[in-house]
């Protein structure tokens, strides 16, 4: 891991030679269990400065938010998102002033930057982080770092939305308070131009002010055994032709995951011959156990078979299943930001964000997230 990669071409020498970080010692088995954190989630004073490699740069981090990869990283769920060896340093969205540009040709020292550590969830809570240039996107200026380090997940949303929601569309994304689900609502509704947008949440306040038309509290109700467009639902009786109706939505986001949703889907969502669509974003399982490499193996050996499924066989009866697959960050990250810019996407953070850079910091966030009951982004501010 880049922490303790040997040198190439060193770091400049005006910096430190260690600094301060999180730490992971241990896979964290409950993130509830608050002997289990403090045990796995420490705070050290030593970490070596990252030697930096060819096409590396070297940032001071201002800010780092954490997502469900994270939280498989330093639970050891996925065997390949294991680290090379303990202790090593969780967080790979980050905020921050480029301090060694290392001869690159696109940013200089003092360039402030969002970037990500390609696909490796590792080194963002430090002082210090070595990131690739080509994952680098510069800062906007009016874009706070906060909001800049939580960027990340809207670039899951915007491949979810932007990739599948047509003008006009009804859309209902499972999960509307979260990361991702807060920044699909934005993209659907300002962006895509969908015509309606209904989501799942406890904070009816947030989702509407980004945007959506309905906020279903799933405690009190079901979605999929509501009668969407019916009299009672005033935002979309409101639309012309829209009538009481079981088969309502045209695609369905899923930012949840788990409670078999995509086998309820077809209650209210077209089926995929006339264009329905279930976008699962976190799968089946938001917490997989594939801890070992036969576990792995009969994880993803089931993925394909879904989609195979609903495209080909069940295609006139549900609706088509896609499971969102990352791709194109650098690109999406400037796309997001530059949106960001414009005022046309908010990125939320979850009320208790920013966490202090800490273990405790560190362990009250991971707690957070873990419990999948952030409502924003959950970001530490490395940098106060």
């Amino acid at each position: 891991m880049a922490t303790s990669s040997p040198s190439q071409s060193g770091t400049s020498p005006s910096l430190p030679s260690t600094m301060k970080t999180v730490i992971v010692q241990e896979f964290v088995s409950d993130f509830s269990n608050d002997e289990n954190l403090e045990k796995a989630i420490q705070w050290s004073s030593d970490t070596p400065v990252p030697r930096l490699q060819k096409n590396e740069m070297l940032i001071k981090v201002q800010a780092c938010s954490i997502s469900a990869g994270d939280v498989i990283m330093v639970g050891g769920n996925l065997i390949f998102l294991h680290p090379n060896a303990f202790p090593f340093v969780p967080g790979m969205d980050v905020c921050g002033k480029v301090v060694d540009p290392n001869g690159s040709e696109k940013f200089k020292a003092g360039d402030v930057v969002v970037a990500a550590n390609g696909m490796s969830p590792v080194g963002g809570m430090a002082e210090y982080m070595a990131i690739k240039q080509p994952e680098a996107v510069l800062k906007p200026e009016s874009v706070p770092v906060l909001n800049a380090a939580a960027s990340s997940s809207a670039i899951t949303a915007r491949n979810a939305v932007m990739d599948h929601v047509k003008e006009g569309d009804r859309v209902l994304i499972l999960g509307g308070s979260g990361g991702v689900g807060s920044a699909a609502i934005s993209f659907a509704k300002h962006v895509a131009k969908a015509s309606f947008v209904a989501t799942t949440s406890t904070q009816a306040d947030l989702c509407t002010s980004l945007g959506a038309d309905v906020v279903l509290d799933y405690r009190t109700e079901n979605w999929w055994e509501r009668q969407w467009g019916e009299g009672s639902d005033s935002t979309a009786s409101a639309q012309d032709g829209i009538k009481a109706t079981t088969v309502f939505f045209d695609k369905i986001i899923d930012c949840v995951g788990g409670g078999n949703f995509v086998g309820k889907a077809e209650k209210v969502c077209k089926p995929g011959s006339q264009g329905g669509e279930f976008v699962a974003v976190t799968g089946d399982d938001p917490k997989p156990d594939a801890r070992t490499l036969w576990k792995a193996v009969q994880f993803f050996a089931n993925l394909p078979w879904r989609p195979l499924y609903t495209r080909w066989i069940a295609w006139r009866s549900v609706p088509t299943y896609i499971l969102l697959m990352p791709y194109d960050l650098p690109q999406g990250r400037a796309q997001v930001l530059e949106l960001m810019e414009q005022g046309k996407l908010s990125i939320k953070l979850d009320p208790q964000s920013p966490h202090s850079f800490s273990a405790e910091g560190a362990r009250k966030a991971f707690q957070i997230l873990a419990s999948g009951h952030a409502h924003g982004k959950v970001v530490v501010a490395v940098e106060p």
